[in-house]
């Protein structure tokens, strides 16, 4: 069928380069997105079920949520359209049944050559081009006439040249004009791992017949498995040190490259160890420390990051040199197959994240730009074997996928400048590793999921809360009959009834939302927006919805945030990971948005003000972390915890302070008795805890302990090539 221009409202869409244009300007689609459009523009007024939809979409053994990732599918296109679900334009929802193009369509036949435009355009009339031509014939001379007065022998050169000018010419078009290379196409995934308890922040590596991968499991820390691709076997890897992390495999297959699970959970740079893949003592590497590093093709040289510096040293250690200084902490170093070149991952100071490259002579150091909109958040790749592509994750909207980057082709056909997608969730793809013979790529495969629980003191047990809702930062109204929570994954804030009910958004995409808290007289809610890229900053909106309204004015990163008992007052403080600003806490009126700082709360920040009005407990930016108590009456400053805790909530009394530990060794919720700070234990969580940011913990009205528990499942995928 050839090409047709679709055109519907101010889009069209032309379904031979299958790109979609709004009054001239490109409105980039995902995969599964542009696919529904095509298939509802195939049916326009007609009713497209969801089954069907999702027959088309996913192949019947790729192992997803069908119905979470149509959804998000939809979602996408939605916005993409700015069309609404409650008031659509172009696309109905058919409750439990499926999808309706609504639209009015246009369809056109895309002109086929230049000549044909020429006429479509009325440029020239009909029968303009043919008498053109023949203008043109009768004006040319006759080559070799009599009348020339040219000899045969002159002509025939002058016509030779002429053929050898077409003939070129002819060449250099046909070489201009070839067709790009078929793009790179995912057509079979299947999962190699059952655990769910792979890292995802950790690598992959292979030998060819082996697959290798880090799995954390809750309480017992990290460890390396094997995957024996020929059967898909699944065993630890014996022999290695019980502290050892590893970062990288020895082009040989031979030896690992490990840093110490000691210092990576602590957060500081690690010795870099070489651990022998069939076991025996481990051996350091020069006298330097990393936070990662990878070896070159020939094994000759390391690439190895601290900080924001990329250095090169030899196979032993030797001669280390700085190569690249970047905007930002580098990770994930990794060389080019021809040993020329190191890409790297930048993350940014405001959680961007960006593909770098640097020559290994250091020279032309430069970031990947895609020109995509939005914030970048691109890395962690990896090129395949023999070079032609490159392999990359992309957050966006939530959701990790994977992409490809043609690097080199074949004289026949041209490279394809864009970047190429080859998943569109609803898995969470990352730390894509190409299979040494091309034909896979390895990835780790997420699927969040979240169930908020509730702790009974006096059965010591944790129970689903509100039916196990997905439901993170919640906070309760001062009457405890409502409740504000950010929605798990996607953190979005809601508010509704403490029973459920009464569902209502309040924050839409692309926005992402953080440590809300409902006013004292119950009419509005205070929270922390935290866009992608961007500053955070606070806002409080309606409880019945409505445009989120600004705290405070002012250039600088604002953080969580808590109400005065009266609600006339808002105390906050300045995100540690600003740029050049003071770290205290401020009392902002709520009138006049006028604020003032508290003090004695220098290098304090996240306030949390008693429900009497007498204290402000605050986590410390120096030291430990350390948790202190403000007495505002007499601005006395104490340290009640000198062990770092999270999330600290008020007890009705203001007599305790319950917090977590749930990043230690041995996690567990306490509460502090104030002002003496004596330390009480209420129990221990034998399972992980997660959350969209940080691990939340908090108390229901009855002051019951509630908390985030994780459901996320981490597996190893292979994604087959064509």
């Amino acid at each position: 069928m050839p090409p047709r221009l679709i055109r519907f409202g101010l889009f069209e869409l032309n379904t031979g380069s299958r790109q979609l244009h709004k009054q001239g300007r490109r409105v980039r689609l995902q995969e599964q997105p542009l696919r529904i459009l095509e298939i509802l523009l195939e049916h326009p007024g007609e009713l497209v079920t969801r089954q069907q939809l999702s027959s088309l979409l996913w192949p019947s053994d790729v192992h997803v949520d069908f119905e979470v990732g149509l959804n998000g599918a939809v979602k996408r296109l939605r916005l993409a359209l700015y069309d609404s679900s409650d008031n659509p334009i172009f696309i109905e929802t058919v409750p439990k049944q499926g999808y309706r193009f609504l639209a009015p369509i246009h369809t056109v036949s895309e002109p086929s050559s230049p000549t044909d435009r020429l006429v479509d355009n009325g440029q020239e009339g009909p029968g303009g081009i043919e008498r053109r031509r023949a203008a043109t014939a009768e004006s040319q001379p006759r080559t070799g006439s009599a009348t020339d007065g040219r000899s045969p022998s002159k002509s025939n050169v002058i016509q030779f040249a002429i053929g050898a000018i077409v003939v070129a010419a002819l060449l250099a078009a046909g070489f201009l004009l070839r067709p790009m290379t078929p793009p790179l196409r995912v057509t079979h995934i299947s999962k190699l791992s059952n655990t769910g308890q792979a890292w995802s922040q950790e690598s992959l590596f292979s030998d060819g017949p082996r697959l290798y991968y880090t799995s954390a499991k809750f309480g017992k820390g990290y460890q390396l498995r094997q995957i024996l691709l020929n059967g898909n076997e699944d065993t630890p890897v014996a022999g290695i040190s019980p502290d050892a992390v590893v970062k990288n495999l020895s082009p040989d297959g031979t030896t690992f490259l490990s840093i110490s699970q000691t210092d990576l959970t602590v957060g500081r740079p690690s010795p870099l160890w070489i651990e022998p893949v069939i076991g025996g003592p481990s051996r350091r590497i020069g006298n330097f420390v990393s936070n990662d590093a990878a070896w070159s093709p020939d094994g000759n040289s390391l690439a190895f990051v601290l900080g924001h510096e990329l250095h090169l040293v030899s196979h032993d250690g030797t001669g280390d040199r700085i190569v690249a200084s970047a905007p930002g902490n580098i990770v994930y170093p990794r060389w080019s197959p021809d040993g020329r070149r190191v890409r790297y991952s930048v993350s940014g100071a405001h959680s961007e994240l960006a593909i770098w490259e640097v020559s290994a002579d250091g020279t032309n150091p430069h970031s990947l730009n895609f020109e995509w909109s939005g914030t970048s958040m691109e890395g962690y790749g990896e090129w395949t074997p023999d070079g032609r592509f490159y392999i990359f994750a992309s957050k966006r909207d939530g959701v990790s996928n994977l992409w490809a980057v043609e690097e080199e082709t074949d004289w026949l056909h041209r490279r394809r400048q864009e970047p190429i997608q080859l998943t569109a969730g609803p898995i969470n793809y990352s730390r894509p590793l190409p299979s040494r013979d091309g034909a896979r790529i390895f990835a780790l495969g997420m699927q969040t999921a979240g169930e908020l629980l509730r702790y009974d003191a006096a059965t010591k047990t944790f129970a689903p809360y509100l039916g196990g809702l997905s439901a993170d930062h919640v906070d309760f109204s001062r009457d405890g009959q409502w409740m504000t929570y950010v929605s798990y994954p996607d953190v979005m804030l809601w508010r509704a009834r403490s029973d459920g009910s009464q569902q209502l958004q309040l924050t839409f995409p692309p926005g992402r939302v953080t440590n809300p808290r409902w006013s004292p007289d119950g009419k509005r809610i205070l929270f922390v927006s935290r866009p992608a890229g961007k500053l955070p900053k606070l806002f409080t909106i309606s409880v019945d919805g409505g445009t989120p309204e600004p705290v405070v004015s002012e250039i600088h990163a604002q953080t969580s945030a808590n109400w005065s008992p009266q609600g006339d007052f808002i105390y906050y403080g300045r995100d540690p990971e600003g740029e050049n600003q003071d770290i205290s806490i401020y009392r902002a009126d709520v009138r006049s948005g006028r604020s003032e700082k508290i003090p004695g709360s220098e290098k304090l920040f996240a306030p949390l003000c008693s429900p009497d009005g007498r204290y402000l407990s605050a986590q410390s930016t120096s030291g430990d972390n350390h948790l202190i108590l403000i007495d505002l009456q007499t601005n006395n400053r104490i340290v009640i915890s000198a062990t770092k805790v999270d999330y600290p909530a008020w007890s009705a009394d203001s007599q305790f302070l319950y917090v977590n530990s749930f990043v230690l060794d041995k996690p567990l919720i306490s509460r502090i008795h104030v002002p003496d700070g004596k330390v009480e234990k209420v129990t221990e969580t034998p399972f992980p805890t997660t959350g969209v940011y940080g691990n939340w913990s908090g108390l229901a009205p009855d002051g019951s302990p509630l908390l985030f528990r994780s459901h996320v499942q981490t597996d190893v995928y292979a994604l087959a090539l064509r």
